[in-house]
């Protein structure tokens, strides 16, 4: 059985309950439900949990442009951390952004957080930039990280680019 769910607004009430939990305790500023339910409200935002033994272990927020992918938050129950379930988001982001035709996924990690950046290495992110006191809880640091999305096009349309909207 397939562990990726799409949170909608229409199944919502299902699983926010759980992702405010996760997220509680993944973060020392956690969004609220509010901006969980923005983005649901969001036309460019999709977000994706991870379901295994009947609970949602993790979820990821991103957001799909023209020809880029934003993560906004990802996050994993602790006890499920280290199980594939972060890299298993990551490659939901990722085929979502096969099948939109974008070109690179973009996420800010924070300088202290080494397994977050070890994750994202071996997925083959790479560093690009810094964002100066960028998380304002803290005033850490952001390190910015992009993966390159290539995607060899079918013999039909190899002279013209097609993108949907």
């Amino acid at each position: 059985m397939n562990p990726l769910v799409h949170i909608t607004q229409a199944n919502a009430g299902l699983y926010l309950k759980r992702v405010l939990e996760i997220e509680n305790l993944s973060f020392p500023t956690p969004w609220s439900v509010e901006a969980f339910r923005d983005e649901l409200r969001n036309s460019l935002s999709r977000l994706w949990g991870w379901e295994e033994e009947d609970r949602l272990q993790g979820y990821i927020c991103y957001w799909i442009t023209l020809r880029e992918i934003q993560v906004l938050n990802v996050a994993v129950h602790p006890d499920w951390r280290r199980r594939g379930v972060g890299k298993g988001l990551i490659r939901q982001a990722v085929q979502s952004g096969i099948a939109h035709a974008v070109e690179d996924l973009w996420l800010e990690v924070r300088t202290s957080n080494r397994s977050a950046r070890s994750l994202y290495e071996q997925l083959g992110f790479r560093a690009v930039g810094r964002r100066l006191h960028y998380y304002r809880d803290t005033g850490e640091d952001a390190i910015v990280m992009t993966l390159p999305i290539q995607v060899p096009l079918p013999l039909s349309t190899a002279n013209k680019r097609v993108r949907e909207v």
